[in-house]
């Protein structure tokens, strides 16, 4: 295997470990500021929604991160760039498709996409959409050195495997 599969396959696996325990991090911070703590501590659908919501973006952010060995080579200003491009698209996709496709696997297809005089799930689902670039721009100041700090240990775990073989 040449050291770019190798590097993607390696980007892959870091990212899908670390988002594992992201998520279950995450979801325990936010049951506890949300009083949650007193259930016997974070809810198992708290970090099944966030794991699988964001999944499928940080499994592709991070092979081809890793495809670009975690863009080790490349100016200050352009990786910040990276981290910041990054940094919006995994919450817009969580917050957009990925709760859409979270609320569909709820409640059915059928009844997300049943119109009805009362408010119905469609539309949540439209407002998920509208709502999710505003929300990726709120959380850009904590995303972007977030992933920073991820990628460059990324770089590290890298470095480690070309080591290493």
């Amino acid at each position: 295997m040449n050291i770019k599969m190798r590097s993607t396959f390696a980007g892959l696996i870091y990212g899908l470990v670390t988002m594992f325990f992201l998520s279950f991090i995450i979801s325990f911070l936010g049951d506890f500021a949300a009083g949650g703590m007193s259930y016997g501590g974070a809810s198992f659908e708290g970090w099944l929604w966030f794991f699988a919501t964001s999944l499928f973006p940080v499994s592709v952010i991070s092979g081809i991160s890793g495809y670009f060995q975690a863009f080790r080579n490349v100016r200050l200003w352009v990786y910040w760039i990276i981290c910041a491009f990054l940094g919006f698209i995994i919450p817009l996709f969580m917050g957009s498709v990925g709760a859409a496709l979270m609320l569909i696997s709820e409640y059915g297809f059928e009844r997300v996409m049943t119109p009805s005089p009362e408010i119905t799930a469609n539309d949540i689902m439209r407002d998920y959409f509208k709502l999710a670039p505003q929300y990726a721009l709120i959380v850009l100041p904590v995303t972007t050195p977030f992933l920073a700090f991820w990628l460059k240990g990324m770089q590290a775990f890298l470095t480690y495997v070309e080591n290493k073989s």
